[in-house]
């Protein structure tokens, strides 16, 4: 719901965004985990049901949200966004990972998985998988990790607006556009107007 709410925000403001990386659960093994419901939440066949509160905010926001019953091992898709970066694609593969884990349920951990949302995107596969084998990202992942423990960071997602303001969970969008006017105010009057928004991502 926060990236719905960001996507508002964008029409208003000149943004750019910054896809980071957060370890919300690094004790995930590579195959995932079996993910129980939380308190409110119900249980269907393959994937949990939202709790009332998130269903109607989901609802709200015109997005479609179901919780897999897997939680996925998410430093390979932090490696394909971070690659991704190379080509002004971060964004979209965001999306569509989003998108491919919230309404399909897929497991993300699954290279087979992240080689169809890649090339989905106009990403090259031939050239990610051996990144990926190679761990080529993960130190990087890891920094980001340790950056954003410095800064406080505890959940997902988190937003960090032009280095000054700091907020996480599904804020209302009146938060974020306070939010990017209040930083425009304070900047130096000779900067750009462009917002720069830190992301923080990771599985749920």
């Amino acid at each position: 719901m926060g990236l719905a709410r960001l996507d508002r925000l964008a029409a208003e403001f000149n943004i750019e965004f910054d896809y980071r990386a957060f370890m919300l659960h690094p004790e995930i093994p590579p195959e995932g985990k079996i993910r129980e419901p939380r308190p409110g939440e119900g249980k269907g066949e393959g994937e949990s049901e939202l709790s009332p509160r998130i269903a109607a905010l989901a609802e709200e926001e015109g997005i479609v949200m179901r919780r897999a019953n897997l939680t996925p091992y998410t430093i390979h898709a932090q490696a394909v966004t971070e690659y991704a970066k190379g080509f002004g694609k971060a964004g979209e593969f965001h999306h569509a990972a989003y998108k491919a884990f919230w309404e399909d349920g897929v497991n993300l951990g699954d290279f087979d998985v992240l080689k169809e949302i890649a090339i989905g995107v106009g990403l090259d596969w031939d050239d990610i998988l051996p990144k990926l084998e190679s761990c080529e990202y993960d130190r990087l992942i890891q920094d980001q990790f340790d950056e954003a423990i410095q800064l406080g960071v505890t959940g997902v997602p988190g937003f960090l607006i032009d280095d000054r303001f700091w907020f996480t969970g599904a804020q209302p969008i009146g938060m974020f556009r306070l939010a990017a006017k209040k930083a425009l105010e304070i900047r130096e009057p000779e900067k750009n107007t462009r917002l720069g928004i830190g992301i923080e991502a990771g599985e749920e």
